[in-house]
């Protein structure tokens, strides 16, 4: 069959005296400087060829399936390299077969389309950086080459003036190489290829239909780009495209260069202050390159709002300050709205300003309440509600607005209620305080004298200032009422008694038998007519009198009784004394008090009929006579036991 082929690009290269060498890469190192089997200008990424970077030469034998038949091919040696190349027989950058590869075969070869069992296709192979032409009027670029092939079968050049972007083919001094087995030199030279900052070049190999192409396929080595002489370095800085950035936002700083940069260099960006002085630089960004492009820096958070800054560009190899952009531009400084804070407080206990609350805030934000409704950052603690309020600075077109959040809680307040004025009697029973709370909580304390115990001895008449305190809950104070206790003396109207008096005696003052009772009070006769208290028995019958002494309140008034026996005195022995007693009544009952133990009580009127007995319980010495369903008048009880009879009298009122 015939012998798989590989086109081959040769550009004669132009005397070297006075160049000044941009690139230069004779493939022997571990990362070369060309992308393989790139898509560029319609170029395929795989099918039957390849581009290849190796030290193979030697050639062989294999075979190629073709429609289900084996053919055999053989692919002769690929050409010794002469002592101009800078590592003879070293690593190149070549097009190899896919068979042959499968074959164990790595030089430089090639398949031919055949338009049967190899399908027309074309190989693309470009540099990996630009290269900056800038300053020069004209740049060469020079390689060594091979290439059998054909007019269907052979190498091409290109060049791009973006980077890669787009390409265009090189026609003079060759536009097809091809027909040359052995290695030549080749070298373009060409205005178009001066004045860039992003030129490059790239091979492409087209493999066409064919039947008479041979190899070897398309080798290139040693490819080198010169400018006719020394370039001066050169370093601008490009206005960047806003005219006002923000401390903290992202800036892209355009710089050109011009002349030869070495590699591992960097360019950095470098910020002025306000002023546009670059005494003091900061750093802002940085690229490695070495050709002119866009630096994507940051201005740092913090910086000073002004209108005056500026960058430039530095390059670290050679070392080279480049000048300043020519337009100053401002930066303006971030609002900030603070930290997120939380705080609690007190209600209906006034108005807040909110601003304060946010340490380091900028006071140029406004407010929204929970709801998102706008808020104007007085919080009343008697009418708004809990929640969290927003704070959102507003001070800069530029700048981005800054929030924070701070949630309000309200804690009830301490509420011990009014003050209030309690009058108390001092005959009351003990008695507790919080009933007279006046619209507070029941969960204070009392304090009198400033201490919780003793509190006021309300039987002694008196004012006493108690107050009531009810603890609030942080932030809310503690809260305190004054009870002010007026304790007013209880009226004494004296004891209830019996008393028994001849008809003949003299007047009696009845109050001197009441004991220790005051002595405002007023009487009233059985009939309940007032009375003056003086019992003359010629003019006043029997029957209960009754003393009362009106109390101030809220004391009630009191009363006591005494029952009068007017009595003829005819011989009618009594022997009550002490042994039995009359206590007064209780309701229309009349109680008593007598000697302990067992007794039989009898009930006898002034004509000394039974109107009742009873049997005494023996473990008392009190008992109720029910007299009810008795008539007004004088009756007699007896009281019969072990120790003997005891009788008296006692007049009773219906």
């Amino acid at each position: 069959m015939r012998s798989l082929l590989v086109a081959c690009l040769i550009v004669q290269l132009a005397d070297l005296h006075a160049q000044q060498t941009l690139f230069f890469d004779d493939l022997e190192g571990g990362a070369p400087a060309f992308a393989l089997n790139t898509t560029d200008q319609g170029s395929t990424a795989s099918g039957a060829n390849r581009w290849s970077i190796n030290a193979v030469y030697q050639g062989g034998n294999g075979t190629l399936d073709c429609l289900g038949f084996p053919f055999s091919f053989t692919i002769p040696n690929t050409a010794a390299q002469p002592a101009g190349i800078t590592s003879p027989n070293g690593r190149y950058l070549h097009v190899a077969s896919e068979a042959g590869i499968t074959s164990g075969i790595l030089n430089c070869n090639f398949v031919a389309a055949d338009g049967l069992c190899t399908q027309a296709d074309n190989h693309f192979a470009r540099m990996t950086s630009d290269v900056s032409t800038l300053g020069a009027s004209e740049a060469s670029i020079s390689f060594w080459w091979l290439c059998g092939g054909s007019a269907a079968n052979h190498g091409e050049v290109y060049y791009s003036t973006n980077g890669g972007t787009s390409w265009s083919l090189i026609t003079a001094p060759i536009a097809q190489y091809r027909d040359q087995a052995t290695w030549t030199q080749q070298t373009i030279t060409s205005a178009a290829f001066g004045g860039h900052a992003t030129l490059r070049f790239g091979f492409r190999f087209v493999n066409g239909t064919t039947t008479t192409a041979q190899d070897p396929g398309f080798g290139v080595d040693d490819v080198r780009i010169t400018v006719p002489e020394p370039v001066e370095l050169g370093l601008t800085t490009d206005n960047p495209s806003g005219d006002s950035y923000c401390a903290g936002s992202t800036i892209s700083i355009p710089y050109d260069v011009t002349g030869t940069w070495n590699v591992g260099n960097s360019f950095t960006a470098q910020l002025s202050d306000a002023s546009g002085s670059f005494a003091a630089p900061v750093v802002i960004g940085t690229l490695a390159s070495t050709t002119g492009g866009v630096i994507n820096a940051t201005i740092p958070a913090g910086t000073a709002s002004g209108t005056g800054y500026r960058v430039r560009v530095v390059a670290s190899a050679p070392a080279f300050v480049g000048a300043s952009n020519t337009s100053a531009f401002s930066i303006e400084q971030a609002a900030v709205a603070g930290a997120d804070e939380a705080v609690t407080l007190c209600k209906n206990t006034g108005t807040y300003p909110l601003f304060p609350l946010l340490a380091g805030a900028d006071a140029c934000g406004s407010w929204t309440r929970p709801n998102g409704q706008a808020f104007n950052g007085e919080f009343d603690s008697a009418a708004d509600v809990a929640g969290v309020y927003t704070y959102t600075t507003d001070c800069s077109l530029i700048c981005p607005a800054d929030e924070a959040l701070l949630t309000i809680t309200l804690q009830d307040p301490a509420n011990a209620g009014n003050a209030v004025t309690v009058p108390l009697c001092s005959d009351d029973p003990p008695t507790s305080l919080f009933p007279y709370i006046s619209g507070g909580q029941l969960t204070g304390l009392f304090f009198y004298n400033g201490m919780t115990f003793p509190m006021p001895d309300y039987s002694e008449p008196g004012t006493y200032e108690v107050n009531y305190v009810v603890y609030g809950t942080a932030p809310c104070a503690n809260d305190t009422a004054v009870l002010q206790l007026i304790v007013n003396e209880a009226p004494n109207a004296g004891v209830s008694t019996t008393l028994t008096i001849c008809s003949n005696s003299g007047p009696v003052d009845l109050f001197t038998s009441l004991g220790a009772a005051t002595a405002n009070g007023t009487w009233a006769d059985p009939d309940g007519a007032p009375f003056s208290g003086m019992l003359d028995p010629v003019e006043n019958g029997s029957g209960l009198y009754t003393y009362t002494v009106e109390g101030e309140e809220p004391c009630e008034q009191d009363e006591a009784f005494v029952a009068v026996i007017v009595d003829p005195c005819l011989g009618v022995e009594e022997r009550a004394a002490e042994r039995l007693r009359w206590l007064g009544n209780s309701g229309t009952d009349l109680l008593f008090a007598s000697y302990p133990g067992a007794a039989s009580i009898v009930l006898t009127d002034a004509l000394g009929r039974v109107c009742g007995s009873w049997q005494k319980p023996e473990r008392t010495d009190r008992f109720v006579v029910p007299m009810a369903d008795q008539r007004t008048g004088v009756y007699t009880l007896t009281l019969i036991g072990p120790e003997g009879r005891v009788s008296l009298r006692i007049p009773h009122v219906r």
